[in-house]
C-alpha cells in the first residue's frame, strides 16, 4: 500500500502537465496526403479563435478555388458578369450554406460549444494539478471526479468532429479535386490527453478499490480475533 501511496501522490502531477501542455499542440488536423494545411489547436477553441478563417487563410482554401470554383462552406464563385440579380442570389444562398467572413447564428452558438466543450477539461487539468500539491484525504476521489469529467467532454469532442457537417463538407470537396487527397483527423495531442485522462482515472479506481478490500479484510480479521478471545474467555 505504500508504493501505491507515492505513486498516487506522484502520477497526478506529470499526468495533468502533459494534458495541459497537449492544448497547446493540434487536436485537429487538415492534411492533402501527408502535408499538413492546417492545425487546431485546443487552446485555439478555448480563446476563440475562428478555425474556419484559419482554414479561409491556409493553401487548402486556394487550392480549392483554383481548381473548383468553390469557397470552403460556401457557393460556387460566380463570374464578375453576372447580372445583380444573380448576384443577390448567389450571396443569398451563401448565406444559408454558411460564409466564413460571416457567422451565421448556429456557427456562433457551435463555437460557443466548442469552447466549453474543450474549456472544461482544461479546468478539470488545472484542478487536478492544484488539489495534487494539497494535502486532502479525499484527493483520490478528486482525481476520479476530474478525470472522467475531463475524459467525457473530450471524448465529446472527438464524437462531434467526426459526426461534424463541416468536416463532411470538405472532406466532400476533396473528393472533387482528387480522392483521398484531403484528409481530415483528430490530432495527436488530442489522443494524448484523453489517455491520460483515461489512466488517472483507471489508477485511482484501482486504487479505491485495493483500499476497500483492504479494510474488508482488516475488519474481518478484527472480528475473527474477537471472535477468538471471546471463546477463550468461556
Amino acid at each position: 500500500m505504500k508504493a501505491l501511496k507515492i505513486i498516487s501522490d506522484l502520477l497526478p502531477i506529470p499526468g495533468y502537465t502533459v494534458i495541459i501542455i497537449c492544448f497547446f499542440f493540434p487536436f485537429l488536423t487538415i492534411k492533402c496526403n501527408t502535408t499538413e494545411l492546417v492545425s487546431v489547436t485546443g487552446f485555439d477553441y478555448v480563446i476563440g479563435n475562428d478555425v474556419k478563417d484559419k482554414m479561409e487563410k491556409s493553401e487548402m482554401a486556394k487550392t480549392i478555388k483554383e481548381k473548383m470554383g468553390k469557397d470552403l462552406f460556401d457557393n460556387k464563385i460566380e463570374n464578375d458578369s453576372l447580372s445583380e440579380d444573380s448576384e443577390e442570389n448567389a450571396s443569398q444562398e451563401g448565406e444559408e450554406t454558411g460564409n466564413l467572413g460571416k457567422q451565421t447564428k448556429d456557427e456562433k452558438t457551435a463555437k460557443i460549444l466548442f469552447f466549453v466543450i474543450l474549456a472544461v477539461p482544461l479546468l478539470m487539468a488545472l484542478s487536478g494539478l492544484v488539489i495534487s500539491f494539497t494535502k486532502s484525504k479525499r484527493k483520490g476521489l478528486f482525481h476520479i471526479i476530474f478525470s472522467t469529467v475531463g475524459f467525457i467532454f473530450l471524448l465529446s469532442y472527438g464524437i462531434m468532429i467526426k459526426s461534424s457537417g463541416d468536416v463532411n463538407l470538405l472532406s466532400s470537396l476533396g473528393d472533387g479535386i482528387g480522392a483521398g487527397m484531403i484528409s481530415i483527423n483528430l490530432g495527436n495531442a488530442y489522443f494524448v490527453a484523453t489517455i491520460f485522462f483515461l489512466i488517472v482515472i483507471l489508477f485511482f479506481a484501482m486504487v479505491k478499490y485495493l483500499k476497500k478490500l483492504y479494510q474488508e479484510e482488516q475488519q474481518i480479521r478484527e472480528e475473527s480475533v474477537e471472535e477468538f478471545y471471546s471463546k477463550e474467555e468461556f
